[in-house]
């Protein structure tokens, strides 16, 4: 049994659609999405940028505890728009921020979408920044990767950050308020070199 719509399903058993892979990040305060188009493109009533998400990266998985997770790559990071968020990442509360990749089906050489291929949720887990090599006039560029890992408790593992109640309870029981009471997660002091006791 399918889970696309019948009209995916025509077009892609046609053998003749476009492909276009959206990124969005709905970061506290800010939702920015991107694509690898030449132009803007406004889907679902958000304007996604052109050019700025450039490799889906990698996703690895694993059977047992591990999870399943996705590396994605911008590069050319600061840049001057005002409206990019992830060239200003940094000044936002980013750690289990929600990512959705999908990716639309659509009509050879034309702006109509036909429906969703397969759509997927994340949760940023760390971003890095990698310097370039220099370019012809000496500058240099930035690389920004940002690691996503899927939603949840068994995902994340112990992050440090204070989950909020609706968390604990989508991931445990709907009626517990165990982190009402709770302000901080324990820290454990790491000691180096010779300690005297």
């Amino acid at each position: 049994m399918s889970v696309l719509s019948p009209e995916v399903e025509a077009i892609v058993e046609s053998g003749e659609f476009a492909g276009l892979d959206l990124i969005r990040f709905d970061l506290p305060g800010k939702t920015v999405g991107y694509h690898r188009g030449g132009r803007p493109f406004t889907y679902n009533g958000l304007k996604y940028l052109p050019n700025r998400f450039l490799q889906g990266g990698d996703i690895n998985s694993a059977v047992g505890v591990a999870v399943t997770t996705r590396t994605i790559v911008f590069s050319n990071i600061p840049v001057d728009d005002p409206d990019d968020a992830i060239a200003k990442i940094e000044q936002y509360d980013y750690p289990n921020a929600p990512v959705i990749i999908t990716h639309l089906a659509g009509v050879p050489d034309t702006n109509e979408v036909v429906g969703i291929l397969v759509s997927n949720i994340y949760e940023i887990d760390r971003v890095s920044f990698n310097d370039d090599a220099l370019d012809a006039n000496g500058s240099g560029m930035l690389t920004l990767t940002i690691e996503l890992q899927p939603p949840g408790r068994s995902a994340r593992g112990q992050t440090l950050i204070k989950r909020s109640t609706a968390e604990q309870q989508f991931d445990n029981d709907e009626t517990d308020t165990g982190l009402e009471y709770v302000a901080t997660i324990g820290t454990v002091p790491e000691e180096w070199g010779q300690v005297s006791r």
